[in-house]
This record gives C-alpha cells, structure tokens and sequence, in this order.
C-alpha cells in the first residue's frame, strides 16, 4: 500500500477553525452499536478523524477530502441546504448524526463538487471522514455500514417531506413538518414536545413548499386551535398527540420504528 504524503491531509480555511481530531465512536457511540464489545476500545482507538468548526453563516463545503473518504458527520449544531429553484427553493435541515458527501458529483462531473446554498444556523462541529479513517476502521464493516444508513435514513427523510409537501393544505403540512422535527430535534417536556428552531419562517416556508406570509398565517391558526405555542423567539411547544398523517406517510416511507 502506498505511503500517504501531505497532499492527502485536508486543506483548511479561515471560514473553518480547525479543532483537532475526534475519535468518532466516542462522539457518536451508534456508529458503533453492533461493534463486537472485545474489539470496543480498539475499534474507538482507530475511529480518529480531523474534526473542524463552523461558525453561523454560509458555508462553502471546504475543505474538500481526498477520494477515498466517507464524507463528513455532523456531530453537532444545524446546518440548511437550500437548491433554488427560480422563484421558490427546496430546503433541507441537517443535524447531529447526519452524514454528508457535498464533494461527491456523478458520472463526467465526479470530481467537481454540488453548489448548493448551504448556511449553517447553529455552531456546529463535522469530522471529516478522510481516507485515513476509512482505513483504520476497515477491520469493522459494521461501521461502515452504519455511515451507509444513515445516508439512507436521510433519503428516506426526503422521500417523507415530499410526501408531506404533496398534501394540499398548507397548515397541515407545517404541523406534521413541526413533528418529523420534532422527533430528530424536539425534547420531551411535562407539558408537551419542545422545538428550538432557529429558523425563519420564510425558511420553514420554503420547507414545506409555500410562501412565507401563508406559513405565518398557518402558524397563527395552529395556535388559535391549540395544537402549537410559541414560547420563545425559535422555539415552539408541541401539544397533544402527532397528527395520524405523519405515521402512515412513515411507514410508507420506512421510517416508521
């Protein structure tokens, strides 16, 4: 095998400060949940990655890896990807957990990276899934495995919003989209499901497919029939039972537990 050089280290920039490294399987344990319990610390050991930082604002996909790595994970703060679309825009919400591949293109344009709008709305930290960590971990498939569906969970999230966004009514799908949220983002509270989101409406609108005066009308109207309150600038509690539209659109979907 050959000696890896300099050039495969990632290059980064002043929009990300570099923090090191991060033994993956101890930031994201699940990585690793089906990893044999002798092998553990071993398998903690080589899960090392280079991890960096994002401060809030856009963000370029830099530095791009080299072409043997996994991608990158968030391990923590929210990060929007949004594909315009003339006047309107698709908008998908990625969080601790996620796996992400921006650098990865198809057929003739491999190696050039995807260009969407990308903005990060919560510090967050990713560790960069290099070569390096593709090798060391090599003995355990099984994480390698798990990297693989997590990137097929978030297919099938958006496979779920658009089957969410393809109901007609707007109110409807911005209470069931609050919910499929709530699930990755929410905590439970005695009085309901608590939803920090820092985003805006017009951002949510663009979520769920409509137009950001028709979001803030739904949204008063959520209110006015007690399914939502807003109890802070972001943060929504979520009140009585989820709406039954969202389990049978996850079951079709396989996201169903």
């Amino acid at each position: 095998m050959a000696a890896l050089t300099d050039l495969d280290e990632p290059r980064w920039t002043r929009a990300e400060a570099a923090s090191g490294s991060v033994l993956v399987l101890e930031a994201d344990p699940d990585l690793g949940s089906v990893v044999d319990k002798v092998q553990w610390q071993l398998a903690v050991a080589a899960s090392l990655a280079p991890a960096f930082e994002l401060e809030r604002g856009p963000w370029r996909f830099s530095p791009r890896p080299d072409p043997g790595a996994l991608g990158a994970l968030v391990l923590e703060g929210l990060i929007v990807i949004r594909i315009n679309a003339e006047t309107r825009a698709h908008v998908e919400l990625l969080g601790p957990g996620d796996v992400i591949g921006p650098w990865v293109g198809s057929g003739q344009e491999l190696a050039l990276p995807s260009v969407p709008t990308t903005s990060v709305v919560s510090k967050a930290r990713l560790a960069l899934l290099d070569r390096r960590f593709a090798i060391r971990t090599a003995r355990w498939p099984e994480i390698h495995a798990a990297l693989m569906h997590r990137l097929i969970v978030r297919a099938r999230r958006l496979s779920l919003q658009s089957a969410i966004n393809a109901l007609s009514r707007i109110e409807e799908r911005l209470e069931v989209t609050l919910w499929e949220l709530s699930y990755r983002f929410g905590r439970v509270t005695p009085d309901g499901i608590m939803l920090d989101l820092p985003l805006t409406h017009s951002q949510i609108a663009e979520m769920v497919a409509a137009q950001r005066p028709s979001v803030s009308t739904a949204f008063t109207r959520l209110q006015d029939h007690g399914r939502i309150v807003h109890a802070a600038r972001h943060r929504w509690l979520l009140l009585g039972e989820p709406p039954s539209t969202l389990s049978s659109l996850a079951q079709q979907t396989g996201l169903a537990p």
